[in-house]
């Protein structure tokens, strides 16, 4: 049986990254960021459509969070991994061509109105029960040369939806929650590597809905802020 971990990662690769959120962004801002991210190479899959899905995304979650009862403090959350995942974050991973630098607080220190969970990550949770809107995808060339329509796009994004699927997906979880989502369906961990019904699911999300634990827990223990963003 999994155990439920007692500490939340939260992975950033810069001072100007740390407890950041793309989406407190004017969209012109953070449309530029993106396109910064994408040309460097370091995060060729961030598409055109992108941030329209992730407010589309953080909308469900907030208000999601909203009808469990909760009172979220911050309109848009910001994001850790309960446990961690160094093989998904690391160097020349998915998000990255350089190491991160790791913030990790203990699980302990939010209440249940204040952090909630998705699993996996809350794009992938809410696409495979819920596929983005057509006009958010970008229209890529196959590797026939032919150029697909956004409604064989579609079409192509619910059967890969359908194909792994699972009752965890979809849902938002609370802190009193989660622990009996590990108990059901276990943690991630490597199954994906294993396991191809698993290929998606990588890791639980945390997502934080008020800082001020964060900076209080910092602020009361010798382990400072500014030590984690001195790494990089």
């Amino acid at each position: 049986m999994d155990i439920l971990p007692t500490f939340i990662t939260h992975y950033y690769w810069g001072k100007h990254e740390m407890l950041k959120n793309l989406c407190n962004l004017p969209l012109n801002e953070a449309e530029i960021i993106i396109a910064n991210l994408r040309s460097s190479g370091k995060r060729v899959w961030l598409h055109s459509g992108y941030l329209k899905d992730r407010h589309r995304v953080e909308e469900w979650l907030y208000h999601e969070f909203e009808n469990k009862g909760k009172k979220p403090r911050l309109r848009h959350p910001l994001y850790f991994v309960l446990g961690e995942n160094d093989d998904f974050f690391s160097k020349n991973g998915f998000f990255s061509d350089k190491e991160p630098a790791k913030l990790q607080l203990p699980l302990a220190i939010f209440t249940s109105d204040t952090i909630s969970f998705t699993y996996p990550d809350s794009m992938t949770s809410l696409n495979l029960v819920s596929p983005p809107p057509p006009d958010t995808y970008e229209l890529r060339p196959r590797e026939d040369g032919q150029m697909p329509t956004l409604e064989e796009i579609d079409e192509e994004m619910r059967r890969f939806a359908e194909s792994y699927r699972k009752p965890q997906h979809g849902q938002v979880f609370t802190l009193s929650e989660i622990a009996d989502v590990v108990k059901r369906y276990g943690m991630p961990g490597t199954k994906w590597q294993s396991e191809p019904q698993w290929r998606i699911d990588r890791y639980i999300e945390a997502q934080v809905w008020d800082e001020r634990p964060i900076w209080e827990f910092l602020s009361t223990n010798t382990l400072d802020c500014n030590d984690y963003s001195n790494q990089l």
